[in-house]
């Protein structure tokens, strides 16, 4: 009997364990960006959430400190990169769809430190009215590695509360990445696809100059990043999305009611709690909470981060978002067609 009951704790743990971490280190780094800030600091817990979702372990020391590096070398490039070049567009542009590129094909770094490395390069050429691309770019350079330094060191804390007992999670991570390894030519016709899809956009929001919708540029690089050609990827980023736009809704209009710090964290905190339950189910639906909560946390870090305007255009954000899906998927779908011609 006493090991029966043993058994089911344990059982209870591991599935209890990751809800928590997951809720309570999102509510964490999210409000460490609310309350430090900085341009582009909205994206952070963002970004987080891949620290901390189904299948991830807790970052090993020389992990971080060479993600961290990663990040650190990659904003001040990014920033002495767009102040040398960005005055001369004709040699500007070929040069930056040629790092995005190699961004998009190479396997040596993480994905994570990808879009970290992506942010800085994208955001830089679309500065704030209020600065030049230099003093915008060292912003973004300071946001991005406090940023990434900080989301390290609150995961290891969130780990060290509620730690990871299942030994079997590192082992199936190394399968996975294994079976998941593409071969050269794979990996250059994910890149040119991605960079057909993203850079159109790219090249308006520089040209163009559009600082306040800087989030649009953000959502359809890292999902079409993150995407697969196909019905169920399709499906998972609409059905997610509308499911993220009313969550974000609900809590948009909770917090007006009460603009205050703690309840909002509080807040935040437990609808964490009510999509990781979610997102850590094991259900076929659980794709959806877990796009839904980073839609969320996207939209939210942007308005309660962003200025007085942009804190008053909650449904232009959520439409812009939709937008971006829609562009994605249209633009994912064609190259997939012309790909299926060519075969």
């Amino acid at each position: 009997m006493f090991a029966n009951s043993k058994q089911i704790s344990l059982r209870i743990n591991s599935e209890i364990m990751p809800e928590l971490r997951y809720a309570i280190g999102a509510t964490l780094i999210m409000a460490f960006a609310m309350a430090f800030g900085g341009q582009l600091a909205f994206v952070i817990p963002y970004l987080a959430l891949n620290f901390l979702a189904p299948g991830t372990k807790i970052p090993k020391i020389k992990q971080a400190v060479i993600f961290i590096l990663i990040v650190a070398v990659s904003s001040i490039s990014a920033l002495i990169f767009t102040s040398f070049f960005f005055p001369y567009p004709l040699v500007y542009i070929p040069l930056l769809a040629l790092i995005l590129f190699w961004i998009f094909y190479t396997d040596k770094i993480s994905f994570i430190a990808k879009i970290f490395l992506i942010m800085s390069f994208l955001a830089i050429p679309v500065p704030n009215p209020l600065m030049n691309v230099t003093e915008w770019g060292a912003a973004i350079a300071i946001t991005l590695i406090t940023g990434s330094a900080s989301s390290i060191f609150m995961v290891w804390i969130v780990y060290s509360l509620f730690p990871d007992k299942n030994t079997d999670t590192e082992t199936g991570n190394k399968a996975a990445k294994t079976a998941s390894k593409l071969s050269q030519r794979e990996r250059i016709n994910n890149a040119l696809a991605t960079l057909f899809v993203t850079f159109p956009v790219i090249i308006v929001f520089i040209f163009f100059q559009l600082s306040d919708y800087l989030l649009i540029l953000v959502y359809i690089v890292l999902f079409t990043m993150m995407s697969d050609v196909g019905k169920i990827q399709s499906k998972i980023k609409i059905y997610g999305n509308i499911i993220g736009g009313i969550a974000t809704i609900i809590f948009y209009e909770m917090i007006i009611i009460v603009p205050e710090f703690f309840f909002f964290v509080l807040l935040f905190f437990g609808t964490a709690l009510f999509f990781s339950k979610k997102i850590f189910s094991g259900k076929t639906n659980a794709v959806y909470y877990k796009t839904a909560f980073s839609t969320l946390t996207l939209i939210i870090g942007d308005i309660s981060m962003g200025s007085e305007n942009a804190s008053n255009e909650i449904y232009l954000r959520i439409i812009q978002i939709f937008i971006a899906v829609i562009y994605i998927i249209i633009g994912l779908e064609l190259i997939n067609r012309i790909k299926k011609k060519r075969t």
